[in-house]
């Protein structure tokens, strides 16, 4: 069965991550292409003329205050009085060469006495003449002539605040760009920062090392551990792998018995026994089988058939490990509790980080730089969120036994063949479970090969007569029933 190492687990999320590729990348490439709009030029506007017989450039703002050439959106400033709104634009920015004369036309969207607007053509001094007129009461025209290379011209227009439909979108629009420049630079930086610094904790915390240099050889389980309670020791949360584990486990102990009669089709039944099982373990069995007393224990339950088994009980199971560990002093915060907080504080953030970029990206679109910031909070969230499944917060104590059980788990895992005069075939199945969830399963099975094995009781199946037989059955076998029950359980127990 394969590995759920960190990579695994980028991997496997990699399908939502694909899917948003593309989206985002639209999104960056609509963003630089609109925020990247500057001032026109001289030789632009000329070459822009829309009316070359009585103006050089002509203007139209439309009735939500916004200004356009053309079909082209113009970057204005808008200052807010108590009772007008002022509205800036640059049309000359330093051309390359002198200007003999310019007359640019502003269409209003609809009439307006002239008592009622202001109008001015702003210049540094750089042209000959610059002055405005109120033409009728929808178009207003400015003029300039000789203008120098370090001319910079700009024509302003002051309305009525009740003269302009403005939307919620707008009014959100120009407060926001109202704000000082400082703010928003300030939030596009330390919002990411923020998630970035998160990431590199939660990475820190998962790549933590346990020393295991002061242990020597331990070739026994430290203690008696659940497989399933280990697997939540060693990575923080329940796996495929722990409920391949327990499956298997509970079959050895007498509670299962596993009939294969095919590569596709298998068939478990519940037995009794004296064997003291743990509470989660027990929910387990009593959800897919129904208690003791209620069944025969010669009935049999296709897996392959019974999905609709595996509901919320499952997940009872499933949450009371978490419980169980946590009880034993192995984890300051319940592994799931903190997964919690922090898959839905990356959740947060991803939410914010796609606000972010939206609001730069339609409102402050002249500072297009800032929307590699916010998609890369973006990416941080979903990280922090897919890698806080498997982040520990384990105490000292948790540190000590699981050092005990890496050292363990390579023992399971050496290349010496065990000898037939120490060959135990019951230790061999007893020590298979915590093989599987340390990922040793392969090797741990290999040091048996040259050795005799009898088929076990609780596993029927056909033409199984060496310890190869019995692995190449037992191990797909179990990787199916554990993705089957992984896939049914709830997400949060997951």
């Amino acid at each position: 069965m394969g590995g759920t190492s960190i990579l695994a687990t980028l991997f496997k999320s990699i399908g939502f991550y694909s899917k948003s590729f593309f989206f985002f990348v639209a999104l960056v490439v609509i963003g630089f292409g609109v925020a990247t709009f500057r001032p026109l030029q001289a030789d632009e506007i000329l070459d822009s003329q829309e009316n070359q017989a009585a103006y050089d450039l002509v203007i139209q703002m439309a009735a939500d205050g916004t200004f356009y050439l053309g079909s082209e959106k113009l970057e204005t400033e808008l200052v807010r009085g108590e009772e007008t709104f002022r509205y800036r634009y640059q049309v000359v920015d330093r051309p390359e060469s002198v200007i003999p004369s310019l007359a640019v036309a502003v269409q209003l969207p609809k009439p307006l006495p002239e008592q009622s607007v202001a109008h001015r053509f702003i210049s540094n001094g750089g042209s000959a003449l610059a002055e405005s007129s109120y033409v009728d009461q929808q178009l207003l025209v400015f003029r300039a002539e000789e203008i120098g290379t370090q001319a910079q011209l700009t024509i302003e227009v002051e309305v009525p605040k009740n003269y302009v439909a403005t939307t919620a979108f707008t009014n959100l629009q120009q407060r926001l760009l109202t704000l000082p420049p400082y703010v928003w630079t300030g939030v596009s930086v330390a919002l990411p920062l923020l998630t970035a610094l998160l990431l590199l904790l939660v990475t820190l915390a998962r790549n933590r090392k346990i020393p295991t240099d002061h242990l020597g050889e331990i070739t026994d389980p430290p203690s008696r551990l659940a497989p399933a309670l280990l697997g939540i020791l060693l990575r923080g949360r329940l796996t495929s792998r722990d409920i391949a584990a327990t499956l298997l486990d509970l079959a050895r102990r007498g509670h299962l018995i596993i009939h294969q009669i095919s590569m596709t089709d298998f068939r478990f039944s519940r037995k009794n026994s004296h064997d003291r099982l743990e509470d989660f373990e027990r929910v387990l069995l009593d959800q897919i089988f129904g208690p003791v007393a209620d069944r025969a224990t010669s009935e049999e339950i296709s897996f392959s058939l019974a999905q609709e088994l595996f509901s919320k009980r499952i997940s009872e199971a499933f949450i009371m490990a978490y419980q169980k560990i946590n009880d034993l002093g192995y984890f300051y915060t319940n592994p799931l509790v903190l997964h919690r907080r922090y898959q839905f504080g990356g959740i947060l953030l991803f939410i914010l980080g796609l606000t972010g970029f939206f609001v730069n990206l339609l409102i402050f679109n002249h500072l297009p730089f800032f929307l590699l910031f916010w998609l890369g909070m973006m990416v941080s969230a979903l990280l922090i969120y897919t890698f806080s499944r498997n982040l520990p917060s384990r105490t000292v104590f948790g540190d000590r036994e699981l050092a005990k059980w890496l050292v363990f788990g390579r023992s399971l895992a050496a290349k010496e063949a065990v000898s037939f005069a120490h060959h135990n075939q019951e230790k061999y199945l007893a020590y298979l479970p915590y093989a599987i969830v340390m990922e040793a399963e392969v090797d741990w099975t290999r040091r048996f090969y040259e050795l005799p094995f009898s088929q076990p009781s609780w596993y029927v199946a056909a033409q199984i007569t060496t310890i190869d037989d019995f692995a190449n059955k037992v191990f797909p076998l179990f990787g199916y029933l554990s993705h089957t029950l992984a896939l049914s359980t709830q997400p949060a127990a997951r």
